[in-house]
């Protein structure tokens, strides 16, 4: 039987199997994309095919080697192909990988590649548009075509609003059967500016419009850390908790939830443990400061537990495992657990397997954070007698 996150597990008898969504899981390395007339970049317009031919996709190495990596790109060592191609560019290969070996109900697809372009990083913006389009049409033939298990995130220009609303509604709207496996919109971070801002209120329209979760995934490309880039890879590795800090008090402050209350946030391998001291840190300067945000509505707080969620990668590693245990307590005691969701960062080498959640935690919060809080979010149905075995 396999548990979702409102089964009453302590009643079931039996064999007992948690349903399980890794919510990271990463295609078609860089390395590929670069390549003349393949992959990706066969799906441009003859005009940009050209432009990329002659400029490439990005401009700046990122995000090969501005920083060493334990691999090229940052790969388990297992994880090319087994024709030698680059880690994430074989459907088959990866579903085999990670889908098949932990029995999982689906792995959700988040393009890095797209970061370089979509947020106008070094490339003319007809590029970047022309590249988020080819990027969902691949991941449509490549990827969604081959395996039902797979879902994606719709990658959008969104520095461009107009445009991202565009690809927004044609992703929802031109792919027939497969526009319904695209699930979220993904975003960076480092954006050009605070993810609040109006400017960007056009695409969060559109994602209300059609269900759809803005997703922020790590990365390093425009603003690493509030003072300049890191010199070092582990530098800026520690250094991902930190962006959080001002995207989510811009959603809050900026009044996005108050314009757009059914818009969800979901933040990708950007940690969780920051969470409840930065909600006490946020309801402490509104106590004294919150003249200056009328229009809110309520405590900050407040919502930082209705509209964001979590991925669980990278795991929080405590010298002492019991610190683990409570550390999951203080996260769900504040309320903000039944967000938190599974993620392996496939095919990255810190990937974090299903079994990377601390023994002691309960079955029913085990079952919510390895796939029940996705399946509701995503509407994303567990697949029955497949998941993570209960011990």
């Amino acid at each position: 039987m396999t548990l979702t996150l409102n089964d009453p597990a302590a009643a079931i008898e039996g064999p007992q199997k948690l349903g399980i969504i890794d919510c990271d899981v990463h295609p078609l390395r860089l390395r590929e994309h670069q390549q003349r007339g393949a992959g990706v970049l066969s799906y441009l317009p003859e005009r940009w095919q050209r432009h990329a031919a002659d400029v490439g996709v990005t401009r700046g190495g990122w995000p090969g080697g501005d920083r060493p990596r334990p691999r090229e790109y940052g790969q388990r060592w297992d994880t090319e192909t087994p024709d030698g191609g680059p880690p994430g560019s074989d459907p088959a290969f990866a579903a085999e990988q990670l889908l098949d070996r932990y029995e999982m109900s689906a792995g959700l697809l988040n393009d890095l590649g797209a970061f370089a372009s979509a947020g106008l990083k070094g490339q003319p913006s007809g590029f970047s548009a022309a590249y988020c389009r080819a990027l969902n049409e691949h991941r449509v033939d490549t990827w969604l075509a081959q395996d039902p298990r797979w879902y994606a995130s719709l990658n959008v220009p969104y520095e461009l609003p107009d445009l991202a609303v565009k690809e927004i509604e044609h992703g929802m709207t031109q792919f027939g059967d497969y526009s319904a496996r695209f699930k979220q919109i993904m975003l960076a971070p480092d954006n050009l500016r605070p993810p609040g801002h109006p400017t960007y209120w056009p695409i969060y329209e559109a994602c209300v419009e059609y269900g759809l979760p803005v997703t922020f995934h790590v990365q390093t490309g425009n603003r690493p850390t509030p003072s300049g880039g890191p010199s070092y890879y582990l530098e800026e590795h520690s250094d991902y908790a930190a962006m959080n800090f001002p995207l989510v008090a811009s959603y809050i402050f900026e009044g996005v939830f108050e314009r757009f209350p059914d818009l969800k946030v979901v933040l990708v391998e950007l940690g969780w443990s920051w969470v409840t001291p930065l909600a006490w840190r946020l309801d402490a300067a509104y106590r004294v400061m919150g003249d200056e945000v009328p229009h809110l509505e309520r405590k900050p707080s407040e919502y930082l537990r209705e509209h964001f969620y979590y991925s669980t990668q990278p795991m929080e590693e405590p010298e002492d495992d019991a610190h683990l245990g409570e550390l999951f307590d203080v996260f769900y005691d504040a309320g903000y657990g039944d967000h938190l969701m599974y993620s392996s960062d496939y095919p990255h080498w810190d990937f974090d397997e299903p079994d990377a959640l601390p023994r002691g935690l309960s079955v029913q919060r085990r079952a919510g954070i390895l796939g029940g809080v996705a399946s509701e979010l995503y509407g994303i149905d567990l697949l029955p007698g497949r998941g993570y075995a209960v011990p």
